[in-house]
C-alpha cells in the first residue's frame, strides 16, 4: 500500500489512531475544542457521489429578472465542483445537481453514498437545508468551498467531513481515505496548490444550455491587501496560474462540446500577475483567430489595468468584452483606511475612461459604510458612477467577512457583532459602524434610487455605449436568429408592454438602434442593457423597501432602549 503522508494537511482525525495516515503540522493552531472524533465506515471503491451546488438568495448578482426573460436558468456553473469531480477516482460515479434550476429529489439522496456540497457564504441557508436532508437519509456529507474555508468549525457542526482550503494536490489521498474508512472529519490545507496540476474541469457534467456563460479559471490569488477582502486570506497574495496550454485545452473541450457564447474567466484579479496575463492573452488571440472567435470573454481586474495599455490591447484583441472592477469608493480617505492603495495612484474617473475607450465595457462594485464615510458619501458615489457611465454598479454596505483584516480589527475594537447572521451587502452590517445605522441604510436607499430609477438607469446605459469604443475585431456571441427573436419577443411583452418603465424602455431601444445599428458589438450590449433593466429596476425597489424596514426597526429599538434607560433613571431618582 502506498504511503499517504502529506505535510500539506492539518487534520482532525475521524477517530484516534496509533498512526495517522496524514502527518499533522503541530505548529498550526489547535483545532476547535467542540470538534469531536467520529467513526465512519469505509465507502468502498465504487462510491456514488451526489454533488450539490446550493441556490443563492436573490441578489444584484443573480440577474433574476433577466433569467425570467431568456431561456437560460442560471448565470454561471459551479466550477469548483466540476474541478473536484475531475479529481475523483475513475471508479466513482458522479452526478451534479445545480439547485438554481434543478429540484433535489429524495431519489437523488437515496442513490448516493456521499453528498458533496460546495458553497459560498451567501449560499449557506440552502447548503444547510441540503445537508440536513442528506443526514436525515443517513448519507455521508462532505463540504468544501469558501464557506468551509473561512468557517470550518461552524460547517463541521452540520457535515461529516469538511475541507478548508484548495483540493487539487490533496484530494486523491482523501478519496482513498474515504474508500478505506480512514477519512478525517476536518482537513485544513496549509499550502496553496500548484495550479499547473489542476485538472480539466468536468464540463460534461453540466446542463450547459441552462447557463448564460461557461466558467474557467486561469489564476488564483491577488497581490493587493484590501482590508475587507477574503480572497487574499483564502487564496493568498501570490497569484498562481495555470499554463496557457492548460487554458487552451479547456477552451478546446468547451468548443468541442458545442459551446458558442460567453466564457467567464473567474479569476479574482486576472492581472494579479500581469506578465502571466499577457502571455495568456497572446495565446488567446491566436486561438480565437484559429477558431473564428467563438467565445467572448468576461473577467475581473484591478483598476491599474488602465496603466497597462499593451495588456489592455491584447485582451481586446483576444475578444475580452467586459471587465468587472472593484472601484469601491471615490473617497481617498476610505481607500487609505481599507488599504486599497492601488486605487489611489491615479484619477479613477480617467482610469475607467481609458479602459472603456480601449474597448472593454466596465461594470463595477461600490461600498458605503467605511469609518471615514459621512452623510455626503452617497451623493459622491452617485456622481462618480454617473460620471464614469457605469450602468451595472453593484453598490452595497461594507461587511467584515471572517478571516479578513477588517474582521480582526472590528473584533479587536469590540465592534464585531459576533452573532450576526448578515450575509448580504444590502442589510445590517456585522459590525458597529461609525455612521449611524439609520443614516447608512437610508443613504444607501437614496443611492440605489438614484442609480436604478428607470430614466436614470437607461440614460447611464446609453452613455456607457457612447464612451465604449469596441474594435472591429471584437465579436459578440453569435446565438442565432431564433434565440434572438425569442428573447426580443419576451422582452417586448414583459418590458415594453407590461412594465411600469415601458416609456423609458422604448426610448432607450429607439436611441440604441438608430445610433448603433451598424455596430454588432454595441447592438449586442445595448440589448443586454435593455434586458438587465428588468432585474436592476425591480430588484433595487425590493432592496430599498428592505433597507427602509431595517432602518425603522433600528430606530424603534433605539427609542425603546432610550425609554427603558429614562424610566430606570426616574426610578432611581424617586428612590433617592
Amino acid at each position: 500500500m502506498p504511503s499517504l503522508q502529506d505535510s500539506r494537511l492539518n487534520v482532525l482525525p475521524s477517530q484516534p489512531q496509533a498512526t495517522s495516515p496524514f502527518s499533522v503540522n503541530t505548529s498550526e493552531p489547535k483545532l476547535s475544542d467542540e470538534a469531536t472524533y467520529a467513526s465512519f465506515p469505509p465507502l468502498g471503491s465504487n462510491i456514488k457521489v451526489l454533488m450539490v451546488w446550493p441556490s443563492f438568495p436573490p441578489s444584484f448578482w443573480d440577474f433574476e429578472g433577466v433569467l425570467e426573460i431568456i431561456p437560460e436558468r442560471a448565470m454561471t456553473p459551479p466550477l469548483g465542483l466540476i474541478t473536484v469531480a475531475a479529481l475523483c477516482p475513475a471508479t466513482w460515479e458522479v452526478r451534479l445537481k445545480d439547485h438554481a434550476f434543478e429540484e433535489l429529489l429524495d431519489e437523488d439522496f437515496a442513490w448516493a453514498d456521499l453528498v458533496m456540497v460546495s458553497a459560498m457564504h451567501a449560499q449557506h441557508a440552502d447548503a444547510l437545508a441540503t445537508l440536513a436532508r442528506a443526514r436525515a437519509m443517513g448519507k455521508r456529507t462532505f463540504v468544501g468551498g469558501p464557506w468551509a474555508s473561512t468557517q470550518p468549525e461552524v460547517v463541521l457542526q452540520v457535515a461529516d467531513h469538511v475541507l478548508a482550503g484548495e483540493a487539487e494536490e490533496v484530494f486523491p489521498a482523501i478519496a482513498i481515505a474515504l474508500e478505506q474508512g480512514t477519512a478525517h472529519a476536518l482537513y485544513r490545507i496549509l499550502d496553496k496548490p500548484d495550479m499547473t496540476r489542476s485538472p480539466m474541469p468536468r464540463f460534461d457534467l453540466l446542463h450547459r444550455n441552462k447557463y448564460t456563460s461557461m466558467a474557467i479559471q486561469f489564476s488564483r490569488g491577488c497581490p493587493f491587501q484590501c482590508e475587507f477582502c477574503d480572497i487574499i486570506t483564502i487564496y493568498g497574495r501570490r497569484p498562481r496560474a495555470k499554463t496557457p496550454k492548460q487554458v487552451m485545452r479547456e477552451l478546446d473541450l468547451l468548443f468541442n462540446l458545442g459551446w458558442r457564447s460567453e466564457v467567464f474567466i473567474v479569476d479574482d484579479n486576472f492581472i494579479g500577475n500581469h506578465h502571466q496575463a499577457m502571455a495568456l492573452s497572446l495565446e488567446l488571440i491566436e486561438w480565437q483567430k484559429l477558431h473564428d472567435y467563438p467565445f467572448a470573454f468576461v473577467t475581473e481586474a484591478s483598476i491599474d489595468l488602465a496603466s497597462r495599455t499593451e495588456l489592455l490591447d491584447a485582451m481586446v484583441a483576444a475578444n475580452f468584452m467586459t471587465v468587472f472592477i472593484g472601484i469601491e469608493t471615490p473617497s481617498a480617505e476610505a481607500l487609505k483606511e481599507s488599504r486599497k492603495f492601488q486605487n489611489l495612484r491615479k484619477n479613477n474617473v480617467d482610469q475607467v475612461r481609458i479602459i472603456q475607450e480601449k474597448g472593454l465595457w466596465v461594470l463595477a462594485g461600490f461600498i458605503v459604510g467605511f469609518d471615514s464615510d459621512d452623510e455626503t458619501i452617497f451623493a459622491r458615489q452617485l456622481e462618480f458612477i454617473d460620471q464614469t457611465a457605469i450602468p451595472w454598479a453593484m453598490a452595497g454596505i461594507l461587511m467584515a467577512p471572517p478571516t479578513t483584516a477588517l474582521f480582526d480589527r472590528m473584533k479587536k475594537e469590540g465592534r464585531l457583532i459576533e452573532d450576526s447572521q448578515s450575509i448580504s451587502n444590502f442589510g445590517l452590517p456585522n459590525f458597529r459602524t461609525v455612521l449611524p445605522l439609520p443614516i447608512l441604510l437610508r443613504g444607501l436607499c437614496t443611492l440605489l434610487t438614484g442609480l436604478y430609477r428607470p430614466d436614470a438607469f437607461f440614460e447611464r446605459a446609453y452613455n456607457s455605449l457612447k464612451v465604449w469604443k469596441p474594435t472591429p475585431t471584437q465579436k459578440p456571441p453569435c446565438l442565432g436568429m431564433a434565440y434572438n427573436l425569442r428573447c426580443l419577443s419576451a422582452s417586448v411583452w414583459r418590458q415594453g408592454v407590461r412594465s411600469s418603465y415601458r416609456l423609458s424602455y422604448w426610448k432607450f431601444l429607439f436611441r440604441t438602434v438608430t445610433s448603433y445599428w451598424r455596430s454588432p458589438a454595441k447592438m449586442w450590449l445595448g440589448f443586454l442593457l435593455l434586458l438587465s433593466a428588468e432585474h436592476f429596476v425591480l430588484y433595487s425597489n425590493v432592496v430599498i423597501d428592505h433597507l427602509e424596514g431595517e432602518a425603522e426597526i433600528v430606530e424603534r429599538n433605539a427609542r425603546a432602549a432610550t425609554g427603558t434607560l429614562t424610566n430606570g433613571l426616574v426610578g432611581v431618582e424617586a428612590v433617592s
